[in-house]
């Protein structure tokens, strides 16, 4: 019986690489006769511009949803908007061990499918960005059992005035936890450097399904040449469906920004949010001092900071905010991108008062083939629940891929979750091997 099921996935394998390998072929030769203007930039090719203020423009980067921190670089197209259509997929087999505190660890292997589509309308300064990446978990050993985690986007950014820019943006997720985890890791990108999602190590097994949305607007003014003016809004909202609460918050923010050197700018802001807890509502303000800095030719760093005062009681004070980002360019083959701050907006785990998230990433290419990025992240959140602790938990991981050709990859790839705080003790280890396909970005609109 075992070796039956052996073979039938040996074969399934032996299938699917056939199948990747044609498809990498038809790819290969649609892409050479469309021919669009370099959207995806080789990690080994960015630099630093020594310009603390810019002229208003979108994003530079857009994060392609599902992959392992690729994404489009605006830079690289022409000033005219264009339409590009990006897809692939990735099969995989993953070891999982799950473990808990005073109970038995539970092994398990899964195997897992995860497509993703983006159409994106885009230039060098606008773009709009349409998004989604379901990732289907199938049990290969135990009692079988099918999950699914869908992952979803759009964004805009446009100039709509001389000098002004609008900005919109949700993203929403639905599916378990343990099905999260096994995605391929959420990511941004500051300065041209992806850096890990920290809120990928808030998890909480055995709760069924949960459901997250989040929203947000900018608008942008630039005043003079190196002042600006920025206002935003965001809303965001989680819910437990099969047990346990929800939870939502929105927050506004103003603030201005003012360079005193081509490579030093200074800003000042101030926000209100507003909590809506199951155990209660929320609402605080404050206001943060901060100062960018350009470090030579290929590191930036931000620091902000300042003072949090309640609106309204919610059991203890929040005591104050904090941002921190680091991007550096370590070498034309590696880099390094660092981020950490305070959030009083929902994550995944309901009634959250604030959580303190930090994340690392590295990035080294070791040849023409081979890539190696390691990542980890932290996070603290303080509950509603005083009886219960803050939530504290962290991951890392640590991913191996080789190029098989211009549109296909295998790779290998080591994570670790563990809750350590705010509850029992519990996480998961897994270690999988996936063969990607990413056929070069289509234009469908020249």
């Amino acid at each position: 019986m075992r070796q039956n099921k052996d073979s039938n996935l040996c074969s399934l394998w032996i299938r699917i690489v056939l199948c990747l390998f044609a498809l990498s072929g038809t790819g290969t030769v649609l892409f050479a006769q469309e021919n669009p203007d370099k959207p995806v930039p080789s990690t080994d090719s960015q630099d630093v511009k020594p310009t603390a203020l810019v002229l208003p423009s979108y994003s530079p980067n857009i994060a392609l949803l599902g992959t392992d921190q690729r994404y489009l670089d605006l830079g690289t197209l022409q000033p005219r908007r264009r339409t590009f259509f990006m897809y692939g997929m990735g099969v995989s087999e993953s070891y999982v061990h799950n473990f808990a505190e005073n109970s038995a660890g539970q092994d398990n292997s899964q195997f897992l499918w995860g497509p993703h589509v983006a159409i994106i309308n885009a230039s060098n300064h606008s773009s709009f960005s349409v998004q989604y990446a379901p990732f289907v978990v199938q049990s290969t050993s135990g009692p079988s059992s099918r999950q699914v985690f869908h992952v979803g986007n759009i964004t805009f950014g446009q100039p709509i005035a001389p000098n002004w820019v609008l900005q919109l943006g949700t993203s929403n997720t639905y599916g378990t936890d343990s099905s999260r985890l096994l995605s391929p890791l959420a990511f941004d990108v500051n300065k041209g450097i992806p850096v890990v999602d920290p809120n990928a190590a808030v998890f909480q097994f055995n709760r069924g399904n949960v459901f997250t949305t989040a929203n947000n607007v900018g608008l942008i003014w630039q005043r003079s040449a190196s002042q600006a003016m920025s206002f935003s809004a965001g809303e965001s909202y989680f819910s437990s469906f099969e047990s346990g609460p929800s939870s939502s918050s929105t927050s506004a923010r103003v603030s201005y920004s003012a360079a005193v050197s081509p490579r030093t700018s200074f800003n000042v802001g101030g926000n209100y949010f507003h909590q809506a807890l199951s155990l209660g509502s929320c609402d605080g303000y404050g206001f943060s001092f901060g100062i960018s800095r350009q470090l030579g030719h290929n590191a930036n760093l931000s620091v902000a900071g300042g003072p949090e005062f309640e609106a309204a009681r919610c059991n203890k004070g929040t005591g104050g905010n904090y941002d921190i980002a680091l991007s550096y360019l370590l070498s034309r083959r590696s880099r390094m991108g660092l981020t950490a701050g305070r959030s009083y907006m929902t994550n995944y785990l309901a009634n959250t008062k604030w959580s303190d998230t930090a994340a690392v990433s590295y990035a080294r290419k070791l040849s023409e083939a081979f890539d190696i990025n390691l990542d980890s992240g932290y996070a603290r959140s303080v509950r509603m629940q005083t009886g219960l602790g803050a939530y504290v938990a962290y991951f890392v991981g640590a991913n191996l891929s080789w190029k098989l050709s211009r549109t296909i990859a295998l790779g290998t790839a080591y994570r670790r979750f563990e809750q350590v705080s705010g509850g029992p003790i519990l996480g998961q280890n897994m270690a999988v091997i996936t063969l990607g396909w990413n056929p070069l970005p289509v234009r469908i609109v020249k």
